[in-house]
């Protein structure tokens, strides 16, 4: 049965940020209109969520909602700050005198909700206080979570939405939360089927962030935060494709339909805070920390790890960039002293210092990490010089790694193969392990923009002498990437070859601006059009995709302004365009 793993989900949530968090959303499944929410620093007076609603009896009243987590304890009723009966007369004294005029006439219910129970020591003690307030135009009730998950099968749960079928896959997702790759299995096939199913987007949405939510609580009580965090990034590109439509679509639509992919954004990023904000960012700059708590001898295992984790810090730095006032297109220098990015990159920017393995990928799919790491350090003008400082590490090592056949960024990411590398240190298989690189001119792009022309033509120097051979390449969107992207599948987009570094990057600059003005297809992406986009990211982070160089455009255009007077168009004609099915 789900009933009792929905129970101890809202036994396990915590009051502030988690529980008033959720009760509005239940109340929304349940029709009711809520009017307040909890707003971080302000006081409540006693009522963290005042709603409109019909009663049982049939009346729509004004529900007044008083949240306490877990169980009713003696001291949380009259005997700490902001005590249970403390909040209850603040209700009766501020809130009801100063409802709004449309609700003077409406009958009141103040609900005493309660994450856990109401123990029977304390029972005689809410039932007396509720029967001395009582009045013709006041009631009293009591939520537990007991009443919460009754609430839940019958609303938000019930069965024309949520089938048999999806709650049998809640429930082993929940209970398998410890073993994270069989959670996302179940999760993964959750997500489909109600995505396939016939309710409204935003209804099917709701659905998936209380599935999420659940599933977040039960891996932080198993402490294994692994398999929330990736039904997280499955659940946000998800809820995209399901909702951009109606966010772009008519305005009596589009508030909800903002709302609800808001809310998941922001689970999303409380899962990101609750595994990196508090556990990875604290010891970014301690050496070889976070690479001993791996738990592996194995260098392959440490670096697979460690982009890993970069790519994910990372990621969780562009959302709150994205957020900032005034950002909305496209990644851009961010200078506000106190904002989280920069939280964020500050301590990314330690990161690979003091793991020094950050230094050297061994898969050419790490660039997306990479990618996504460095973008947020150029975004943050007080970082830009840990990027300048990783690039050029980053270029040397994988460079005298090629030179010496030692671990340079292999085509095949896959762990059988990249145990084995390199197998052999004859030219022919360094040419065929490294055939291709998007690594290297995502290095070069960036060392350019970061105005470090050493390693540009160092990087420009090992393309000509040392590696002729290898395609320089980066990806972008083709006409197929809107419709399966945000499904999940990677086959789609189209590979840009043959880009050449020359001796000052300007080659190199000149076709992705070239690329940039005449790709169609980037700009007519929903999350590009819509100016979210860090989904695009997330996407390719998710799928191993390289980050489209178009999203380096306006951070390059700030830092390196295009010279207007020359012909850089002409200079882009060595590339060509590769479907990435082939």
């Amino acid at each position: 049965m789900i009933t009792p793993i929905i129970r101890e989900y809202f036994k396990g949530l915590r009051e502030q940020d988690e529980l008033d968090v959720v009760i509005p959303d239940l109340l929304t499944s349940m029709g009711f209109e809520v009017v307040r929410r909890p707003v971080s620093g302000n006081r409540q007076y006693g009522a963290d969520v005042i709603a409109l609603g019909t009663d049982a009896d049939g009346e729509r009243k004004l529900f007044v909602f008083s949240i306490k987590r877990g169980d009713l304890t003696r001291q949380e009723w009259a005997g700490a700050d902001q005590a249970l009966r403390q909040s209850l007369d603040e209700i009766k004294d501020v809130i009801l005198n100063n409802r709004a005029p449309e609700h003077q006439g409406l009958k009141v219910v103040i609900c005493i909700t309660l994450g856990g129970i109401v123990p029977e020591a304390m029972e005689p003690l809410v039932n007396g206080y509720m029967s001395s307030n009582r009045t013709e135009t006041l009631d009293y009730q009591v939520w537990t979570g007991d009443t919460l998950t009754r609430k839940i099968l019958d609303g938000a749960l019930r069965e024309e939405l949520f089938s048999g079928e999806l709650r049998s896959l809640l429930r082993k997702a929940a209970a398998t939360a410890d073993d994270p790759e069989r959670s996302i299995a179940h999760i993964e096939r959750l997500v489909a089927k109600v995505a396939q199913g016939e309710a409204d987007p935003v209804a099917k949405v709701r659905i998936l962030y209380l599935a999420l939510w659940i599933l977040f609580v039960w891996g932080r009580d198993a402490g294994n935060l692994e398999a929330p965090y990736q039904a997280s990034e499955i659940v946000t590109l998800r809820a995209w494709d399901l909702l951009y439509r109606q966010i772009e679509g008519d305005r009596g639509r589009r508030l909800d339909a903002s709302h609800s992919f808001h809310q998941v954004v922001s689970l999303h990023l409380q899962i990101w805070d609750e595994l990196y904000g508090k556990k990875v960012m604290p010891h970014a700059g301690k050496l070889h920390v976070l690479s001993f708590a791996v738990r592996s001898v194995d260098g392959l295992d440490i670096n697979l790890s460690m982009f890993e984790t970069a790519g994910r810090v990372a990621m969780g730095g562009l959302w709150q960039l994205w957020m900032e006032p005034g950002k909305g297109a496209a990644p851009q220098t961010s200078d506000l002293p106190n904002w989280p990015a920069r939280r964020v990159a500050e301590a990314l920017g330690r990161m690979p210092f003091a793991n020094p393995t950050l230094l050297t990928p061994f898969a050419d799919h790490h660039s997306t990490d990479l990618a996504l790491a460095l973008l947020l350090l150029c975004s943050v003008r007080d970082a830009r010089d840990a990027a300048r400082r990783w690039v050029r590490e980053a270029a040397q090592r994988i460079m005298l790694a090629y030179r010496h056949h030692g671990r340079y960024p292999a085509d095949d990411g896959s762990y059988g193969f990249l145990l084995r590398h390199p197998e052999s240190a004859t030219d022919e298989y360094r040419q065929a392990a490294m055939a291709a690189s998007v690594t290297m001119p995502l290095l070069a792009t960036v060392a350019y923009i970061l105005d470090d022309g050493d390693t540009v033509a160092a990087i420009g120097e090992f393309q000509q002498t040392e590696a002729p051979d290898c395609s320089f390449q980066a990806w972008v969107p083709n006409s197929r990437t809107e419709d399966k992207i945000w499904q999940g599948d990677p086959w789609q987009g189209s590979s840009i070859t043959g880009l050449k570094v020359g001796t000052d990057g300007s080659e190199l600059i000149a076709a992705q601006r070239a690329e940039a003005q005449v790709n169609p297809d980037y700009p007519a992406l929903s999350a590009i059009r819509l100016e979210h986009w860090p989904v695009l990211l997330l996407a390719c982070r998710r799928l191993r995709l390289p980050v489209p160089p178009q999203l380096w455009i306006k951070l390059m255009n700030e830092m390196r302004p295009p010279e207007r007077a020359k012909g850089n168009v002409e200079a882009a004609g060595g590339f060509s365009g590769e479907d990435q099915t082939t």
